[in-house]
């Protein structure tokens, strides 16, 4: 077994155009998850599809990573690797893939912008961040964004999009949890065996949760299309970005990551216009540019510390 240092950030002389290719490739995978996942769904039932997501991601890594040099995990650090893995892997794809079911692809990719605002909010709560007036502002600016999308006022959960809203809602705070507890694992393991990791013990509680689905999906019902997606869903959007992921957060602060959330709902929203034909309204208008301008007043000009985003 091998320990790691804590991670450095790098310097003026050290690789930090890889961290910024990395962070664009991140969520670049990330914004096509709405576009393949849609098509998947056409003909594959959201808790197989987690189920399939998850199980076949967790394999691959683990092949990466037995192939690669060893590195365990230890046993003080296991009970937190399995909080991680349920936040980040389980609890989050589940909510994850139910709500995209449920919503668009457009109003998908705009809601999942509010997660570095949720990162600092997470943060506040569990004491590793103060409160200024600046992050209350763009948490209230954000906040107002959603409640607006989600057209909060009528609160109709018999509407299957306000449905869908709420439970991308709940996986971006998740994973908001997930970016803020694991920043001391990440400093202590490699990105490959921390994340091959949370995958594995991620992967048991979906499996187990979709057994009633998975009993009762057929393959040969499924159609050309969405197995493509289905494959791209797991290497381009799941297993690639998740790892470059890990790789960045070792390596850079919370508001250059924040930055490059922005891609997500640029790349997302121009996709599902021009490939699942999605109109957005004057509604999805405004509470992008609600969400958005919470997001820019939370990450600029004052910088958050490094360890809030992992």
């Amino acid at each position: 077994m091998s320990e790691r240092p804590a991670a450095r950030a790098p310097g003026p002389g050290g690789p930090a155009w890889k961290v910024h290719v990395a962070l664009a490739g991140a969520q670049t995978g990330f914004a096509l998850f709405p576009i393949f996942g849609k098509l998947a769904l056409v003909s594959i039932p959201p808790f197989a599809l987690a189920a399939i997501r998850v199980v076949t991601a967790a394999v691959m890594l683990e092949v990466v990573r037995r192939l690669s040099p060893e590195e365990k995990i230890v046993p003080s650090d296991r009970a937190r690797i399995f909080l991680l893995a349920f936040l980040g892997v389980s609890f989050n794809q589940v909510l994850f893939i139910f709500g995209l079911s449920l919503t668009t692809a457009t109003n998908t990719s705009i809601l999942i912008s509010t997660i570095p605002v949720f990162t600092l909010a997470a943060a506040v709560l569990l004491g590793r961040e103060a409160t200024t007036p600046r992050a209350i502002g763009g948490m209230m600016l954000a906040g107002a964004g959603a409640l607006f999308l989600l057209n909060a006022e009528r609160f109709e959960w018999g509407n299957r999009y306000f449905r869908g809203d709420l439970l991308i809602l709940a996986n971006s705070f998740s994973y908001s949890l997930y970016l803020v507890l694991s920043r001391p694992i990440l400093a202590r393991y490699r990105p490959l065996a921390f994340t091959s990791a949370i995958f594995r013990w991620g992967a048991p509680p979906i499996v187990l949760a979709s057994i009633p689905a998975l009993l009762h999906f057929s393959p040969a019902h499924v159609s050309p299309t969405a197995w493509w997606s289905l494959a791209a869903v797991i290497v381009f959007c799941t297993v690639i970005p998740y790892f470059l992921n890990s790789w960045a957060l070792a390596r850079t602060d919370a508001s250059r990551v924040a930055a490059y959330v922005f891609l997500q709902p640029v790349i997302a929203t121009a996709l599902a216009v021009a490939v699942l034909g999605e109109r957005p309204g004057w509604r999805t208008a405004i509470a992008a540019a609600l969400i958005f301008g919470g997001l820019a007043v939370t990450v600029r000009p004052a910088r958050v510390p490094a360890r809030l985003v992992s």
